[in-house]
């Protein structure tokens, strides 16, 4: 099957690197789920044509470690208190109970509910593709509506050899197993702490990407040290599970000796900018691309907008450097070809042999518009993008489909929330 995108803005990177945008007025053909040729005037009387006349035309952003059963659950529960301590925290103390409550407490039918909204949210902020970090009662819900929705979808459940995580640690270890068609599943691992030597072996035995959640802090770092003599990175390069497949979900308190782990093992950061910002922690993506760390962009706990991800790192960028050393083009490099790579899947990028995934944005909003890019970093909202495409199929929901995923993800979260008042609220 081809399809033939006419007459667009073309924006994307040439080739690796932050600042290598190409933007010209081109036809993209795709043909069995990959662009098979961007040029000027692109004539096939086989392909279905999508008519991009006015429009930009972008690669689909990358999410790699949203929790959407936690962000919908946990919406406006996280917001106002930081994270940064350890145990006792709203996260541990609140967040992640809640979380076990609606695993227990709700239908599979409740959870599909809630998953599917958070996945719509994604959908309509841009993400095409979304690697989740979910309690493993949510995770069968998550293929589900990924697969309903046209997402190309990793869920990640998360497990500690006791079971599930509810208020002890973070630094999690996270172990996906291929199931074909685009998207996976598997056990996770959660702290470098309650991680037994046969689930590192699992762990070093398994294909595909490896997560590991690090978002600690100096009191867990010091339990860590005072365990092993290493810090949790530290002790996952011990165990020879620090590689180019690793992705690190957090690790803003990482400290040089960590990020040069990470820079010898070629290993990817993913962090979420909003997160930083709630939390009133630095956001040190430029410190990590000074040592040479690549660092992509995730909506973790706290959100579900690439957009605002964006945004907010561009922002963030700033504050750890300066105004012209963090551009909007880094902001969407990380939210694109940074987390393609830390995934290892031929994405974020429209050129031949890449995934066909893609946005159609509508600049007519933003006004006068003499930098296409930087206007969508800054401006942008989710109503801007009127076309999706996933493997070169378009996707679309209805107003009136977004209304009743809204209506039945209240009534589920509602559940959950009466019975969280009672037990931990």
């Amino acid at each position: 099957m081809k399809t033939l995108v006419k007459n667009g803005l073309v924006i994307t990177f040439i080739h690796e690197g932050y600042h290598s945008i190409k933007m010209k007025y081109a036809d993209v053909l795709i043909e069995d789920g990959a662009f098979l040729d961007i040029r000027e005037e692109i004539a096939d009387s086989e392909a279905e044509v999508v008519d991009a006349q006015g429009l930009w035309v972008l690669p689909g952003l990358v999410d790699v470690g949203s929790s959407v059963a936690g962000a919908v659950l946990g919406n406006g529960l996280l917001p106002d208190y930081s994270r940064a301590r350890w145990q006792g925290s709203m996260l541990h103390g609140r967040a992640l109970p809640l979380l076990e409550i609606a695993a227990e407490a709700l239908s599979d039918a409740e959870k599909r509910a809630v998953v599917r909204f958070g996945l719509e949210q994604l959908l309509l902020s841009g993400a095409t593709t979304v690697a989740d970090l979910t309690h493993p009662a949510f995770a069968p819900a998550l293929r589900a509506e990924g697969e309903a929705l046209g997402l190309r979808l990793l869920a990640f459940p998360e497990r500690t050899a006791n079971g599930y995580p509810v208020a002890e640690h973070s630094g999690r270890l996270l172990v996906p197993e291929r199931t074909g068609g685009g998207f996976a599943a598997g056990d996770a691992l959660y702290s470098v702490e309650t991680t037994s030597p046969e689930m590192y072996a699992a762990a070093r035995a398994s294909a595909g990407p490896l997560l590991v959640r690090a978002a600690y802090c100096e009191s867990e770092k010091q339990v860590s040290r005072m365990a092993f003599g290493l810090s949790p990175l530290g002790k996952l390069d011990r165990e020879k599970l620090l590689t180019g497949r690793t992705v690190v979900v957090g690790g803003y308190d990482a400290d040089f000796f960590d990020r040069e782990r990470l820079r010898t093992a070629g290993a990817t950061v993913a962090m979420s900018a909003v997160t930083a910002m709630q939390d009133g922690v630095p956001f040190p993506i430029v410190t990590n691309l000074r040592q040479d760390v690549n660092t992509c962009l995730n909506t973790g706990y706290f959100g579900l907008s690439m957009l605002e991800e964006m945004r907010c790192a561009a922002f963030g960028g700033k504050l750890d450097s300066n105004a012209s050393q963090f551009q909007a083009s880094d902001a969407f490099y990380a939210a694109t070809i940074a987390g393609a790579q830390g995934l290892g899947e031929p994405l974020g990028r429209i050129e031949p042999g890449f995934a066909a995934d893609l946005l159609l944005v509508d600049p007519t909003r933003l006004g006068p518009h003499n930098y296409p890019l930087i206007e969508l970093v800054y401006r942008a909202e989710s109503a801007d993008i009127v076309g999706r495409m996933v493997g070169g199929r378009m996707l679309s929901r209805s107003a009136q489909d977004l209304r009743k995923s809204a209506q039945a993800a209240q009534a589920a979260a509602q559940k959950a929330w009466s019975l969280a008042q009672r037990r931990i609220l």
